[in-house]
């Protein structure tokens, strides 16, 4: 979609500052190509029905014409002759007015099924959009827990080095300390390089390219979210929009079904026509006609026969994917359920992790300080605690993740 220079002049200024999980659904829900192509397809459809309609309006024209022929024959003299002429016509005809009053609610049922589908990619391209979103917001975390972390073992260096100039530590201690430091610097440079990669999957699906990385705001706080299996399921099949489209697609089935027995039956027929003409411009002359007709069906070559099978078996097989897409959903929601319920329990375990890895690496900071603890011992510690943060930051946002992840599965997004 080809924005304005207002709206990308916008589009800059948002993408250059620090972003809401809100803004970037925004921003999908108007760039994202699957979200354009379902709401032109709204379009369409409505378009569809409005044609439907106009089956019942009656149709009118006007018509003018001015001619001049100049002739000469051999032998004769020359004519001239000129001549003109007006026609106003109107003219309403219905024919098979069961059958077009059918095919408006065939129309309005796909109108609906259209809509029904923009909704799916809302919630589809919403739990996309939080994915990434929270990717991208765990991999900026975890760029400031590696800094953290580098820091730490930085301190560690200097304070080795620093006692191993005094005679209090070996040389081994120092080289130990700089190969430790030199590892946590890699490590840093993956996770900037993760940020990058996670930044630039974000931009893909908000729809938009930008060589600019983007920055969002890190999630306070994230709220357990109660909701029994049950009762999510319950919800999923009340609310999805592919749920609704299908039982949509099986009444256009059963539409079609009897739209196709009605070729057993009589069809009637009316119209109305006025025409209003002269050469003269006067418009004395004028034409009504009326015509009501009835068609009988006697045989159709098995025409109409095979035609209500047809219609049958493709309803029958509308039902049979819909009772697949029951099983589909109910699988889609038990397995968001129990990732949720998985990230949900990991989190306080993750938790108390943290908070015990702090305490050890302060019990190990000490012990080395003091010179009865060894640089083996701190630097597990270390790892221990850089460990722990990077578990909990997982958890949280695998937790997050989940929660959207079974709320699209419901069609709550």
């Amino acid at each position: 979609m080809r924005l304005t220079p207002a709206q990308k002049e916008e589009l800059d200024k948002l993408l250059s500052g620090t972003l809401t999980v809100e803004d970037c659904i925004r921003i999908a829900l108007a760039h994202s190509p699957k979200a354009v192509s379902a709401q032109l397809a709204v379009q369409e459809a409505q378009i569809q029905v409005n044609l439907a309609k106009g089956e019942f309006l009656p149709t009118a024209k006007a018509t003018a014409s001015q001619g001049y022929t100049v002739s000469n024959p051999e032998g004769r003299s020359t004519s001239d002759h000129g001549s003109s002429n007006v026609s106003v016509q109107a003219q309403w005809s219905i024919s098979g007015i069961t059958d077009k009053v059918r095919t408006v609610k065939i129309q309005k049922l796909q109108l609906e099924q259209a809509q029904l589908d923009l909704n799916n990619q809302v919630n589809l391209i919403t739990r996309n959009v939080k994915r990434a979103y929270y990717a991208l917001a765990a991999a900026l975390r975890a760029v400031d827990i590696r800094q953290k972390s580098r820091d730490l073992y930085q301190e560690q260096y200097d304070r080795t080095s620093e006692f191993y100039k005094q005679g209090l530590r070996p040389k081994v201690d120092v080289t130990t300390a700089e190969v430790n430091l030199n590892n946590e610097k890699l490590r840093l440079i993956r996770a900037q390089n993760l940020v990058k990669s996670t930044s630039a999957n974000l931009a893909n699906v908000m729809g938009i390219t930008t060589p600019k990385q983007l920055t969002v705001s890190q999630v306070k706080g994230i709220d357990t979210w109660d909701i029994s299996f049950d009762e999510a399921v319950k919800t999923a099949y009340e609310n999805r929009p592919d749920v609704l489209a299908s039982k949509s697609k099986a009444q256009v089935g059963q539409m079609k079904v009897n739209q196709a027995k009605a070729a057993y039956l009589p069809t009637f027929s009316f119209s109305a026509g006025f025409n209003k003409y002269d050469e003269d411009l006067h418009l004395d002359n004028e034409e009504t006609r009326l015509l009501a007709a009835v068609e009988i069906p006697l045989f159709s070559a098995f025409k109409t026969y095979n035609g209500v099978k047809q219609a049958r078996l493709n309803l029958e097989r509308i039902n049979n994917s819909n009772r697949s897409l029951l099983n589909d959903v109910f699988l889609e929601v038990q397995s968001a359920y129990i990732s949720m319920q998985e990230a949900a329990e990991s989190v306080p375990i993750a938790e108390l992790n943290v908070t015990k890895a702090k305490e050890n690496l302060d019990l190990a900071k000490g012990r080395y300080n003091e010179g009865i603890g060894d640089i083996i011992e701190l630097k597990d510690a270390e790892v221990s605690y850089t460990d722990a943060e990077l578990s909990l930051l997982t958890a949280r946002y695998d937790y997050a993740s989940a929660v959207a992840d079974l709320k699209q599965a419901m069609g709550t997004n």
